[in-house]
Order: structure tokens, then sequence, then C-alpha cells
């Protein structure tokens, strides 16, 4: 039986090697698309590269949240949380936990809710750069959630970061995870996500088409400089069999005037 490929035992030839390259690409789409697409699918990606908030903008404050209701049975784990997220993005955030404010819950609404942490955040800092979040669980199992940045602040947490957080609230509300853990776990997977462009099955798709027009460019051009080749093989064999034909041997007369000295 003869060997597989070009003529090299045991070796692929150069149109295995292609499409043993395009497989592996295949193979690598699929197995990136089930990793990104298997975890964290309702969280809203990140489209934008952030910088975080330059030093001096968002001065450190010893407060870091307001537990009303009993919550947090370890301070310092939702603390190393949210002191994770202040060293990523450089917005300083406040935790509110609470069941009403100001006597409402359910009823409140976004220009109480948004009134009341504004205050709140005038009485706490003096700079821009902070944000505070009010968790509000009015009843086991039924919560509002709000988020009030300074102007400064803002240039990070923007609209898509802020749904960003409320995302991951939502998404650890339903695990087992202990309060103080869960607060802590939803700002630092917070802070990643804000502070990183997400990679979607998209963009792996698009890099995919990309990588495959590249070799498809290149087995091309490949297979363009190996058939010339092969024509400027063939055609030195041809000469070299007719130089080494005795001229008088030759039937074709034109060749025989040619070589003829």
């Amino acid at each position: 039986m003869p060997p597989y490929g070009s003529g090299n035992s045991g070796c692929l030839g150069f149109g295995g090697w292609i499409v043993l390259i395009i497989l592996l690409i295949f193979l690598f789409i699929i197995s990136a698309s089930t990793r990104f697409g298997r975890t964290d699918d309702s969280i809203t990606v990140s489209t934008t590269n952030r910088e975080p908030l330059a030093a001096g903008i968002c001065v450190e404050s010893d407060e870091w949240y307001d537990d009303r209701v009993g919550w947090i049975s370890s301070g310092p784990v939702l603390v190393d949380g949210l002191k994770t997220f202040y060293k990523e993005t450089g917005v300083q955030p406040y935790l509110i936990i609470a069941e009403e404010i100001d006597g409402k819950g359910e009823e409140l609404t976004d220009g109480e809710a948004e009134a009341y942490l504004q205050s709140v955040y005038d009485s706490l800092f003096q700079d821009e750069g902070h944000l505070i979040f009010l968790f509000l669980e009015y009843e086991p199992n039924a919560y509002k959630e709000y988020l009030y940045a300074g102007h400064q602040a803002a240039a990070v947490i923007d609209r898509e970061a802020q749904e960003i957080i409320y995302d991951y609230a939502d998404y650890y509300y339903v695990t087992d995870l202990e309060d103080d853990v869960y607060f802590a776990t939803v700002f630092e997977k917070a802070a990643e996500r804000i502070m990183t462009k997400t990679t979607t099955r998209n963009d792996i798709m698009r890099y995919a088409v990309m990588g495959l027009i590249a070799l498809g460019f290149i087995g091309i051009v490949a297979w363009l400089i190996v058939k010339k080749k092969k024509a400027d093989a063939a055609e030195a064999e041809e000469k070299r069999k007719i130089l080494e034909t005795p001229i008088e041997k030759m039937e074709d007369e034109e060749l025989k005037k040619k070589y003829q000295k």
C-alpha cells in the first residue's frame, strides 16, 4: 500500500496539513463557544475598555456599608470584596442593606430612591468618586436595587457597568451563599467584568473566520508556489531528457535544429 501523503512515509501531505489546521480551528471554535456560553449568560456584556478612576479623585472612606437588617455576620469578608471593587475601578462602593426607606418598601419610587441616595452621598462623601448601592429587600425573596454614583465615578460606572452590578446581584441572589459572601462576590465579579471587555461568541466566530480567511489565502499562495515548482521541475526534467537524447534519435526536426551544434 502506498504511503499516505505526498511521498514521505509517515508524514502528512500539504493538503493534509491544511485540513488538519482547519479541523483544529473548528475544534477551538466549538470549545471556546461552549466555555464562554455556559457561564454567566444572563450578565450584561462589557463592550468598553474602561480605565480606573484616577488616583486622588476618590478619597477612601472608613465607611463601607450600612447593614440595617443584621444580615452581615462577617464584616471583613464583605469589606474585602468591596475593596477589590475599589482597587479595580478606582471607585469606592458603599453598600446599604435595608427593608424600607422612609417607611416605604415596594412602593418606593425611583425618584424617591435617587433623592434619598443623593442625600446619603452628600452626608458621607466630599468628592464625586464614590458609589452607593442600595439593596432593598422589602419582603422575603422580593427586592429592589438602586445605584447612585458621583459625577466623576460615572465615567467608570456608566449605565452598562451599573447593569452589570445589577445582573450579578440577581445572578447570585438565588444561590446559597452567606449574605456577606454574596455581596462580596457580587462586587468582585462585577469589577472584573466591568474592567474587562467581554469576549462573546460573536467575537470568537469573527476571529475564527478571519483566521480561516488568512489560512485560505496562505493555502492558495502555497498551492501556487508548489504548483509552479512542480511545473518547473517537470520542465527541467523534460529538458534533461532532451539534452541526453542523441540528436540522430530525435523525431522532431525542429528540436534537431535547436539542439544541433
